[in-house]
């Protein structure tokens, strides 16, 4: 089977059938084996019936890719996108949008009357059920059967990343997202491969009301080499490279060895007056266990000519600028020059200059002529994109990148190099997990071009011993299960109490993928206990007694473990958030939505923060520009490292004001209730406010003290903010004036770099 003049793989061929068998499918594969084909012929396949279809991405960039490669397939009239800050052609008949926001459209849309006369079929009693009734219901029953009244002519949904509802910050929305979603829209899940595909998929067919398709891929079509750089050992394969190791180590036991009979040496030489006892004695390593570090340009200058493009990671912003630098002006990055290469990266840099003054520095200039670049979160938006159009364009050979470049962007490479396999998260250092690693190693090998993909690891012999069962791990290619990670917010909790009853509510809370995995690790232990002899009861002179206490303690064990399965973990979670709304007034004790829910019902970011602000009267009086800034300080944090100009003093009392309310009791309780930390950055908000006043960039910029670009952090805080301005104007529906300024507003910083299609 052919399609756009390619010859299909297998599991392209048998997704490809089940959609147009009608069927909704999960496809799981690795990194770079063509998933998104499936998703163009799905697009072509619900055009072609005039319908419309909707693809979600986990993040913006890849929303926006997305975007730019539809409108060249199939013209901008034709496509549409919405972010949490961007509306383009919102009726278009295919809408890319962030997971978010579909979820919101769902969660908000219309729902049948609370005092309707006829009986709903969720509308019983769960505990009068059996388990077997309670899954028969659970088939022919969901209150996500609402016809919204913007998803009519809808046909099907792309889930992009489907396995990132297992996100601890925001894999409730995709749950959420597949319980809401009415079960006549078919989906397409694209997921990495999943060790617990079956269980996901069968959830999936629990909630959907049907069968969902599994195509499961595991081998790729071009296939990934590993091999470890190490100075000493140049580019080895794990087999050489083990043996190297191996020789190494008894080397440096031997000198281990040698240094302990030296060191007794000159004890006693320093006691009889010896020749050990001068300060040099014993100072000369082995000539063979003395190890050369590598570094990262020492991997780079290993690389045979055909290994490029190469994507090189690391997990910090301050090295992959760094890195970039330092291979710019090393012997090993001169290699790249390339006089047609260069005139075509000149053409773009110039095109660049003019719609963006001032941005390329003299060292990104010449860096980027030698066909090497970085890209991380934080730099400038118009950089970013620039990069990726040099990368694209195959004008880089060396690009340096966080892991925020494998996240779904499609831009492969010949190698991919891992200057370490562990990361620091945040708090400790911590291995890759399978996933994380494939996300990345799968960019090296690009089809149709490449004929094997190269996986380097940069690797020193002195921590390798220590690293072989993680390596081992990575490479077994078994990939870690996904787990729920269902944790509703309080702007969900408030808009399921103003749709549905509790009853509804609970049912709802039944079909998560965590209350299935709860009911399925029931079921195991249930079994493992009856597959377990009745214990009797014990007698000192029985020699089996020891073995009926140890069985007893097994049955314990299990009994807890049934316990903690079977309670309504989720229910009673709900139930605590709903407890927290009616301690401070938010609802009443009939879950009627008071004044604070009703504004909260808006509020996705921050929600209790900037409710509790919105009631507190702190924002009354604000000048919209004022108001903007405020908004920037809850929705961006800094790096550590970042130092802000000090405020003028008009800020201090507004600063004081809103850390009144960060810290009272209510903001408090919620983050300890939501299990996230509140964003509080007040040093944002005159930048905020002088963003909104018109100022360009680089005069903010110029008040930050950081040691890596954070343009594109600043840029993005913006967008956030211009976000929650937008809920905003949803709470100030009925002040025709307030909302006209926030639409100006709105108007007023939608510019410039806010404005680029990153």
């Amino acid at each position: 089977m052919e399609y756009r003049g390619l010859k299909l793989d297998r599991f392209q061929e048998e997704a490809i059938r089940h959609i147009e068998a009608g069927h909704s499918v999960l496809v799981a594969a690795p990194t770079g084996t063509g998933k998104t084909l499936i998703a163009d012929y799905l697009i072509e396949h619900v055009l072609e019936g005039d319908g419309e279809i909707i693809y979600t991405a986990p993040v913006k960039a890849l929303s926006n890719q997305k975007y730019r490669q539809y409108c060249k397939l199939y013209g901008r009239d034709k496509v549409g996108l919405i972010t949490g800050d961007l509306v383009i052609n919102r009726d278009a008949p295919i809408r890319i949008m962030t997971t978010e926001i579909l979820r919101n459209m769902l969660l908000e849309g219309q729902a049948p009357p609370r005092d309707a006369d006829e009986e709903k079929p969720w509308d019983v009693e769960l505990e009068s059920l059996s388990p077997k009734e309670k899954k028969a219901w659970l088939e022919t029953a969901s209150p996500a059967d609402v016809t919204m009244p913007d998803l009519e002519r809808l046909r099907a949904v792309i889930i992009d990343e489907i396995h990132f509802l297992d996100d601890p910050e925001r894999g409730t929305v995709w749950e959420e997202l597949l319980i809401y979603l009415p079960s006549e829209i078919r989906i397409l899940g694209l997921s990495a491969t999943l060790s617990n595909l079956d269980e996901f998929a069968n959830w999936l067919s629990s909630i959907r009301k049907t069968t969902v398709r599994v195509v499961l891929e595991e081998q790729r079509t071009v296939p990934l080499e590993l091999q470890l750089a190490n100075r000493d050992t140049g580019l080895a394969s794990l087999e050489h490279f083990n043996r190297e190791f191996a020789h190494w180590k008894k080397a440096a036991q031997k000198e281990k060895g040698a240094n302990v009979d030296d060191k007794k040496g000159r004890n006693e030489g320093s006691r009889r007056g010896g020749r050990h006892s001068g300060k040099q004695g014993g100072r000369e390593r082995s000539k063979d266990s003395a190890e050369r570090m590598t570094n990262h340009s020492d991997v780079i200058e290993m690389l045979p000519e055909k290994s490029f493009p190469a994507l090189y990671f690391i997990y910090s912003r301050k090295f992959v600028e760094l890195f970039a630098t330092q291979l710019a002006g090393s012997r090993a990055g001169q290699r790249f020059s390339n006089w047609e290469k260069r005139f075509a990266i000149d053409e773009r840099l110039e095109a660049f200059d003019k719609q963006f003054p001032n941005v390329l520095t003299r060292k990104l200039r010449q860096m980027y002529a030698q066909g090497i670049a970085f890209h991380h979160a934080g730099l400038h938006v118009a950089l970013k994109a620039l990069v990726e159009e040099l990368y694209e364009s195959r004008l880089l050979n060396v690009l340096y990148c966080t892991t925020t470049f494998a996240m779904g962007i499609n831009m492969p490479a010949r190698t991919v190099i891992f200057d370490s396999l562990t990361k620091f998260n945040g708090t400790e250092i911590v291995p890759l997990t399978v996933r994380e690693f494939m996300q990345m190693a799968g960019r090296a090998g690009r089809r149709g071009i490449d004929t094997v993909g190269h996986i380097v690891v940069r690797q020193n012999f002195s921590d390798y011993e220590e690293l072989q069962p993680l390596l081992k791990r990575l490479l077994s290619n078994k990939s870690e299960p996904v787990l729920s990670s269902f944790n509703l917010s309080f702007n969900s909790v408030v808009n399921l109490l103003d749709r549905f009853s509790e009853r509804e509510i609970r049912f709802i809370l039944e079909q998560s993928f965590k209350a299935y995995q709860s009911t399925r690790s029931a079921v195991v232990v249930r079994s493992q206990l009856e597959r377990i002899e009745p214990v009797g009861d014990d007698d000192e002179d029985d020699a089996n007694a020891r073995e009926r206490r140890r069985r007893r303690r097994e049955v314990a064990n299990l009994q807890r473990q049934l316990a903690e399965h079977e309670r309504p973990m989720i229910w009673e979670a709900f139930q605590r958030k709903v407890s927290f709304l009616r301690t401070y007034g938010y609802v009443g004790d009939d879950n009627v939505l008071n004044t604070p829910a009703r504004i909260l019902r808006h509020i996705k970011i921050e929600e209790i923060f900037a409710t509790e602000l919105i009631l507190s009267g702190v924002l009354e009086d604000r000048t919209p520009e004022e108001l903007f800034g405020i908004m920037c300080g809850l929705v961006q944090t800094l790096p550590r490292q970042a130092r802000v100009k000090k405020p003028g003093e008009k800020w201090w009392p507004i600063f004081e004001a809103l850390h009144n309310v960060f810290d009272s009791d209510v903001v408090t309780d919620a983050e300890a209730l939501i299990g996230l930390p509140t964003i509080f950055t007040p040093e944002l908000m005159p930048l905020g406010e002088r963003w909104a006043r018109g100022e360009k960039l680089a005069p903010l910029l110029n008040d930050i003290q950081n040691p890596t670009d954070m343009s594109g952090d600043l840029v993005g805080a913006f967008r956030r903010a211009k976000d929650l301005i937008g809920q905003l104007r949803h709470v100030h529906h009925a002040d025709e004036q307030r909302r006209r300024e926030l639409t100006k507003l709105l108007r007023d910083v939608t510019r410039d770099e806010v404005e680029v299609l990153d």
